[in-house]
C-alpha cells in the first residue's frame, strides 16, 4: 500500500469505535492473517471488530489465531418489529405456524384496547458498525449487506502483501503488538512474499519488527507432497549390522 493509502486508513481507524473487516471470496491466507492480526490489534486498542467471511474459511487457515472469530453470518437481515407507543400495552408475545405461515401473536394486557396495528413499523435489522474495510474485495461481495453498509465510511485495502502493509499500519497508529498478532501476521508476510523469494527490503524490515514483538515462524508443509497412507521409511542399515559381534580381551604381561 501506498503511504498515502496508510494515511487515510490510519484517519478511519483512529476515528472508528466499532470496525467491520470484510474478505473476499475464497481469501488467501495472506488475507486472513493480515486481518486476524489488525483485529486483535485494533480489539486491544478499545473499538469494536467484526471479521468476516463471504464463505467458511478452509483448514490451511486453522493455524492462525484467532480464526474461530471470523463470522459467516455479518449482514444477515433480521425482521425488527417495533410498537411504537404501545410496548405498554403489550402482555407477551408468541409464534405459531399454521399451514406453513408463520403467525406472531401479540397479547395485550388485560383491561386495555389492544394494539393499533396501523402503527406498528417493521424494519430490517442489521450490523452496526461505522468503518468497513474490504480486504481485497468490495461491496459487490457483500451485496446482502448493501443496505447496512451505505451509511459506513468505507476502504478498499487491496495489496499484493497484506501482513506487511497491517504491520506498517498498526506501527503507524501506535496501537498494541503481541506474540499472537506478530504469529499471524508473519505467517501472512511469507506466504505473500513466497518464503521471501519474492520479498524486498522493506519486507525483512517488517519480518525483524514482528520478530521483535514475539513473532514466530510455523512449520509449513505442502500436503500435496505427502503420499496418503505411508510413513518416511528409515535408512537401510549396513550389511555387517546384521553379523554377531564379537568383542575379544587384551591383557599385557
Amino acid at each position: 500500500m501506498a503511504q498515502s493509502d496508510i494515511n487515510v486508513l490510519k484517519s478511519l481507524l483512529d476515528s472508528a469505535r466499532s470496525v467491520a473487516l470484510l474478505l473476499s471470496p475464497n481469501p488467501s491466507l495472506d488475507a486472513v492473517a493480515a486481518s486476524l492480526g489488525l483485529k486483535l490489534s485494533l480489539e486491544q486498542s478499545g473499538k469494536t471488530v467484526t471479521l468476516a467471511s463471504v464463505e467458511p474459511l478452509t483448514v490451511e487457515f486453522n493455524r492462525l489465531v484467532d480464526v474461530n472469530t471470523v463470522t459467516q453470518t455479518f449482514g444477515k437481515r433480521d425482521l425488527v418489529i417495533s410498537f411504537p407507543g404501545q410496548t405498554e400495552l403489550v402482555d407477551k408475545v408468541s409464534y405459531n405456524v399454521d399451514h406453513g405461515e408463520l403467525q406472531l401473536v401479540v397479547t395485550p394486557k388485560a383491561g386495555t384496547p389492544g394494539l393499533d396495528p396501523s402503527k406498528l413499523k417493521f424494519v430490517a435489522g442489521g450490523p452496526q458498525v461505522d468503518t468497513v474495510v474490504f480486504v481485497n474485495s468490495s461491496i459487490n461481495d457483500w451485496n446482502e449487506a448493501r443496505e447496512f453498509l451505505q451509511s459506513a465510511k468505507q476502504f478498499n485495502m487491496d495489496d499484493a502483501n497484506l501482513s506487511q502493509a497491517v504491520t506498517m499500519i498498526i506501527t503507524a497508529m501506535n496501537l498494541p503488538f503481541n506474540a499472537d498478532i506478530a504469529s499471524n501476521l508473519i505467517a501472512g508476510l511469507e506466504k505473500a512474499s513466497n518464503m521471501y523469494q519474492s520479498a524486498t527490503a522493506e519486507t525483512f524490515e517488517v519480518a525483524a519488527t514482528l520478530m521483535r514483538h514475539g513473532g514466530h515462524r510455523q512449520d509449513v508443509y505442502a500436503p500435496a507432497e505427502v503420499v496418503l497412507g505411508t510413513v518416511p521409511a528409515a535408512p537401510k542399515p549396513q550389511e555387517d549390522w546384521y553379523e554377531p559381534k564379537v568383542y575379544r580381551g587384551t591383557s599385557t604381561s
